[in-house]
C-alpha cells in the first residue's frame, strides 16, 4: 500500500524529471517534431503530478493566493497538454502557457510570503517570466534567447521545488 510519504517522493521525482526535461527541451538539441511532441506531452504530465506534490504539503501555509494559483496552474497545464488547435478562436497553448506563468507568479508570491523553502524555486519562476518579457523586448539578438532562457528557469524552478520532496518521510 502506498502512503503519503511515498506519493510525495513520487511527485518530487516527477517534478525533478519534468523540470529537467523542460530544461532539455529549451535547448536546440532535438529537431524531430514527433519526438518533441512526445517530450512536451511527457513534461506536461510530469509537471502536473509534480505540482500536486509541491503544493499539497504547503497548502495550509500558502493561503487563498496559493490555492487559486494552484488551481489555475493545473488548468493551464491541461490547456498546454491538449491539442494545438484553434477550436475556441485562440491558441490554447499560448493562453495556457501565459496562464501558467501568471499562476506560478501567484504561487511564488504566496510561497515567499509564507517563508517557504527552498526559495530558489519561486525565484526561478519569477526569473522565467522576467526572461521571457525583458529579453523579448531588447534589441536583437537577445529576443532569440528569451524562450530558451525562460524555459531553463521554468524547469529549474520545478527541479528546485521537487528535490526536497525526494526526502519525504512518513
Amino acid at each position: 500500500m502506498i502512503n503519503t510519504a511515498q506519493l510525495l517522493r513520487m511527485a518530487g521525482f516527477a517534478a525533478v524529471l519534468g523540470g529537467a526535461l523542460r530544461i532539455v527541451s529549451a535547448l536546440p538539441l532535438i529537431h524531430d517534431q514527433i519526438t518533441l511532441e512526445w517530450l512536451w506531452a511527457s513534461i506536461d504530465v510530469l509537471l502536473t503530478f509534480g505540482l500536486f506534490g509541491i503544493y499539497l504539503p504547503r497548502a495550509a501555509r500558502l493561503g487563498f493566493l496559493g490555492l487559486a494559483s494552484f488551481i489555475i496552474a493545473i488548468a493551464a497545464l491541461s490547456f498546454i497538454g491538449g491539442p494545438d488547435a484553434d477550436v475556441f478562436g485562440f491558441s490554447t497553448y499560448e493562453q495556457g502557457a501565459m496562464s501558467l506563468v501568471i499562476a506560478l507568479i501567484g504561487l511564488s508570491i504566496a510561497w515567499l510570503s509564507a517563508k517557504e523553502r527552498p526559495i530558489a524555486a519561486p525565484l526561478c519562476w519569477f526569473g522565467s517570466a522576467l526572461a521571457a518579457g525583458m529579453l523579448g523586448a531588447l534589441p536583437a539578438p537577445l529576443p532569440d534567447y528569451a524562450f530558451m532562457s525562460a524555459g531553463i528557469l521554468f524547469g529549474a524552478g520545478f527541479v528546485f521545488a521537487g528535490l526536497p520532496l525526494l526526502k519525504a518521510s512518513n
